[in-house]
């Protein structure tokens, strides 16, 4: 019942930060710049949001379970595509950028195809989606290497990016470890529920690593206030 509550907790501080980086986001206008970001915070917020509503409702039936197991495929495959997106981005003009893009395409081919000839004989259950949405998230940590490998090489660096690409490495290498961990948990079991918070609280961090980076910054006034004229001061 503690985990259940801290789950809770967790859960409620998630959808505040969410919302916060969605409300920086959209202030900013770096959205223009991370689009694929803006939807994936937008959709894990409607996810989060929707899942807990049908849970409440309905509790723990067939519907909830292909609800929460489409949102999680959907935005594992947009975490991939993001990461793939922002490393051509950093890679732009790169000599890197060719073979980055053919090391790339191969992770992402083999995270796809791996799960139906690993898992065929169980295939769509709880264990085939546990095992997929883990080879999904180990796939994106692995392009996220080759993302920060692109920045680092990169002169000119961008701090932003390295801020966005930190908090997606948080992200699906908690999700891939707690997906793990959950394949060899009894279900609705202590083990399964600390693994679920593990990953609850790893989004937390990247959530919030994002939400730093958005942040708006205090802007200083470098005009001379009214009054005071550039001839008037002497050094």
């Amino acid at each position: 019942m503690a985990l259940i509550q801290v789950a809770l907790v967790l859960e409620a501080i998630s959808i505040s930060i969410q919302a916060v980086v969605i409300f920086f986001l959209l202030r900013s206008s770096s959205f223009r710049r991370y689009p694929l970001l803006l939807a994936y915070c937008a959709l894990q917020l409607a996810a989060t949001v929707t899942e807990e509503y049908v849970y409440r409702v309905h509790g723990q039936t067939d519907f909830f379970r292909t609800l929460y197991w489409t949102d999680e495929m959907t935005l594992d495959l947009l975490v991939v595509l993001m990461v793939i997106t922002l490393t051509y981005r950093a890679l732009e003009g790169s000599p890197m950028r060719a073979g980055m893009g053919r090391l790339l395409g191969a992770v992402l081919i083999i995270v796809l195809v791996v799960p139906f000839v690993l898992f065929s004989a169980r295939r769509f259950s709880r264990a085939w989606f546990d095992g997929t949405s883990q080879l999904l998230n180990f796939g994106g940590a692995i392009m996220n290497l080759g993302l920060w490998t692109a920045l680092i090489a990169n002169k000119k660096r961008d701090p932003l990016l390295l801020k966005v690409s930190a908090g997606l490495g948080v992200a699906v290498t908690g999700a891939a470890i707690a997906f793990g961990l959950r394949r060899y948990a009894p279900p609705q079991s202590t083990p399964q529920q600390l693994a679920n918070v593990f990953k609850t609280l790893t989004y937390l961090a990247s959530v919030s690593i994002w939400c730093w980076a958005f942040r708006p910054t205090a802007r200083k006034n470098s005009t001379p206030p009214a009054g005071v004229s550039t001839s008037s001061v002497q050094s």
